[in-house]
């Protein structure tokens, strides 16, 4: 704790972006694709539930990052989001998808599933958080649970 402590200020880091390093290191398992805080801002809030990881800013819900062995069809990205909003970050994103469940139907979700398994993965993963960190009103859901936090 101490060492982080001098890194931070060595390296000009802000106290939230130290917390959010803190919280990263101090859990469990590690976190699926740790990379992308490097590209979100500096005080998002990370929770950890049943091995997936809930990712909050501002009072929204903007991010799940799930990497389980179980369904790992739905591994990757979940961007909380509107179905109003599905066509255009679709347009912005083309990696982004629609959960599709058993028997190719898809579910009709106000989520976006960027898959690990794609391609194109880790830049549409940066483009993702760079969207949330220039606020893109397309990304984000307030909850009871991101209202509280």
């Amino acid at each position: 704790m101490i060492l982080l402590n001098l890194i931070v200020v060595f390296d000009g880091v802000t106290e939230a972006s130290a917390n959010a390093q803190i919280n990263k290191y101090s859990m469990k398992k590690m976190m699926p694709f740790d990379f992308l805080l490097d590209y979100l801002p500096a005080n998002v809030i990370i929770k950890p539930a049943v091995g997936m990881y809930y990712i909050y800013w501002e009072k929204k819900i903007v991010l799940i990052l799930r990497k389980l062995s179980k369904n790992s069809r739905y591994n990757g990205l979940w961007v909380a989001t509107s179905r109003e909003d599905h066509a255009s970050l679709k347009t912005t994103i083309p990696a982004l998808a629609n959960f599709v469940f058993d028997e190719g139907e898809a579910f009709d979700s106000a989520w976006l599933l960027l898959s690990d398994a794609h391609d194109d993965f880790e830049t549409a993963a940066i483009n993702i958080c760079e969207l949330i960190s220039h606020r893109d009103k397309r990304i984000g859901k307030v909850t009871p649970k991101s209202r509280s936090l």
